[in-house]
């Protein structure tokens, strides 16, 4: 399966002049189809979250203690429970379970980590392709 992630910058004003602007880092997957969704993040669970959707695993939160959460993952079945720390994230399938950096600094590794937890989903491994969206200038000579 192919994939390609389009992603850009954009410099974005807070909405007043006390406001300072801010970088903007726009993600944007392109399914083998053609349909497309939104990212949130470059990262393991954004990837994976869209994949699962993409696949029609349905979601819902559980509480696993006092004031936590986790995200369930179920389809057919068969239930994959995903926790998350603030750079850690695991997901679990029965007796098997899966921990990975949420971001990595290389996309090949991000890659290699997505494809190991989409395994986990019955998920074909996907190559993925980035594209980097260059601005249009406003005025051509």
């Amino acid at each position: 399966m192919n994939a390609i992630i389009s992603g850009k910058k954009r410099i974005a004003e807070g909405g007043c002049n006390a406001c300072e602007s801010f970088s903007l880092h726009v993600y944007r997957l392109t399914f083998e189809d053609g349909s497309e969704v939104s990212l949130e993040n470059l990262d393991v669970p954004s990837l994976v979250m869209a994949f699962a959707q993409k696949d029609r695993w349905k979601q819902k939160f559980v509480m696993i203690g006092m004031g936590e959460e986790a995200m369930v993952y179920s389809k057919d079945g068969v239930e994959i429970t995903n926790e998350e720390t603030s750079n850690k994230i695991s997901y679990q399938k029965g007796s098997e379970k899966i921990t990975t950096d949420k971001k990595f600094c290389d996309l090949e590794d991000l890659y290699a980590h997505t494809n190991d937890v989409l395994a986990l989903f019955g998920i074909e491994g996907v190559n993925f392709e980035y594209r980097l969206i260059e601005p249009q200038p406003l005025y051509q000579d």
